[in-house]
């Protein structure tokens, strides 16, 4: 069975030729990740027990702060508790747009108010489950995950631990504010338009975005349509990389696997930056300026960094994936009308029922035409990856997001084009299936946290880990805390 218990020796037992790492379990400033919390309990210096009890306590008084969860489930945590005492069982959350059994999934939507609790676990939140890790509950999403921020009519904005008067993102912004306030040491997400990436960028976090089909539980076809995928979000690189390492899939075409990595293997890259968003604009100056001091470390760091340009037409690109989203969500309206009926129907939000009038338009020729331009950019942007080895981008035009600028009391038109706008680097990945990653290396002149975006090819997630690694050495972020902190 996977867990977060493995010692160093069997860590390192890759095949790669990896770098010495520190011993990050040994410093106070890592204390808290999952890796380090399951070798005290495997020491006897604490108990699972006291780790999930300590954590329950930390979820509910945070709750009151942040709004972060749907669901804290005391009972069913304690109950599923392991009988030894130096087994870990690692407390974690599971976000609410996936079954958990004996649980409901409301996908953050007042239509499904009233659902009974599911019936069996979701396939991947099973595989997870397989970690030794025990879910203590479910975190917020906006409904159906549309969202770049988590601020639902069904339970309100969830708010930022390093400022709760901005938004965690979205649409993992539950599970974000979960982590960054140190309840857990990490918690489920998924990602399909920047859904892992954003709150991690936004909230000082780790936030990896594996290759599609990398993960349990995902088909093996490499279908641009298929944008969304599952991980965890983390305040270490190492939580991450165990956790891609023991739930990625056997034999995807394509895929080499990925080695058990604990520390950087060193390796130096061609790292191409862009600047530009998918409206050809500038991002804030808060966003450029962490851009520019990013470029400057890579290159102390011995990397070669230079900049390169889209591969397609950045603006066409955003046109047909917000198409694509508006398509998903007249998928997801034709389920609530199904289930539900006009009722269910009209309790949904504004900006659901504009984008899925947008894609229920579509008709089977253009649909058709659609996947076509997908392949398209998928091709395209795999192509790119002659001269330089990663890519470079800010994660978000904006450095923060105040909770309701994209409020449901605005014209959802407008509200949509401003989230396109904000958002305009992440989907890049999800509709290529491409890696990509959130590293909170840099902070603003306020004091707020600011990742910075990289991403590589389909398949090169271990590429990807690698730097991250490297860049948690140079630019260290466990020590740092925001203002609403629990651990």
């Amino acid at each position: 069975m996977a867990d977060f218990s493995m010692n160093r020796r069997q860590l390192l037992a890759s095949g790669a030729a990896l770098a010495a790492a520190p011993a990050l379990a040994q410093t106070p400033a890592a204390a808290d990740d999952a890796t380090a919390l399951a070798a005290r309990i495997r020491s006897g210096e604490t108990t699972a027990r006291e780790a999930v009890l300590a954590a329950l306590d930390r979820a509910e008084a945070a709750q009151a702060k942040l709004n972060f969860a749907i669901l804290i489930d005391r009972p069913g945590a304690v109950s599923r508790l392991p009988a030894g005492e130096r087994t870990p069982a690692i407390p974690t959350f599971i976000k609410d747009l996936n079954d958990y059994k004996g649980w409901p999934t409301r996908n953050g939507s007042r239509a499904f108010e009233n659902v009974p609790p599911a019936t069996a676990n979701e396939r991947f939140v099973d595989a997870f489950c397989q970690m030794n890790v025990n879910p203590i509950g479910k975190t917020a999403t906006p409904e159906f995950g549309l969202m770049c921020v988590t601020e639902p009519l069904s339970h309100g904005p969830t708010r930022n631990p390093w400022n709760p008067d901005f938004s965690t993102g979205g649409s993992s912004g539950g599970s974000a504010a979960a982590v960054a306030a140190g309840v857990v040491p990490l918690a489920h997400a998924n990602d399909g338009g920047g859904s892992i990436r954003i709150p991690a960028n936004l909230c000082g976090l780790f936030g990896f975005k594996p290759s599609r089909n990398r993960l349990a539980g995902q088909k093996k076809e490499d279908n641009p349509a298929e944008v969304a995928v599952d991980h965890v979000l983390t305040r270490s690189v190492r939580d991450a990389a165990l956790t891609m390492a023991s739930l990625q899939g056997a034999d995807v075409p394509g895929m080499v696997a990925i080695p058990r990595l604990s520390g950087p293997v060193g390796a130096r890259f061609r790292i191409g930056v862009i600047t530009a968003g998918a409206d050809n604009a500038q991002p804030d100056a808060e966003v450029l300026g962490g851009l520019i001091r990013t470029r400057e470390l890579l290159k102390s760091m011995g990397h070669t960094v230079f900049d390169v340009a889209w591969p397609f037409d950045p603006q066409a690109f955003a046109r047909d994936f917000t198409l694509l989203w508006a398509m998903g969500a007249a998928g997801a309206v034709a389920g609530v009308n199904k289930a539900f009926g006009a009722d269910g129907v009209a309790r949904l939000e504004p900006l659901t029922r504009y984008l899925a009038g947008m894609g229920a338009g579509v008709s089977p020729a253009d649909a058709g035409a659609l996947m076509g331009r997908l392949a398209g950019y998928r091709d395209a942007y795999n192509a790119s990856f002659r001269e330089h080895d990663l890519l470079l981008t800010p994660v978000l035009a904006r450095h923060a997001i105040p909770v309701g600028l994209l409020g449901h009391h605005r014209p959802p038109a407008d509200v949509m084009a401003d989230m396109m706008r904000i958002v305009a680097y992440t989907p890049v990945q999800n509709l290529t299936g491409a890696p990509a990653m959130s590293v909170p290396i840099m902070t603003t002149t306020s004091g707020l946290p600011l990742g910075m975006h990289f991403a590589g090819r389909r398949g090169d997630d271990a590429r990807l880990l690698d730097l991250a690694f490297q860049l948690e050495q140079a630019a260290p972020w466990a020590q740092r805390r925001p203002p609403i902190w629990f651990g």
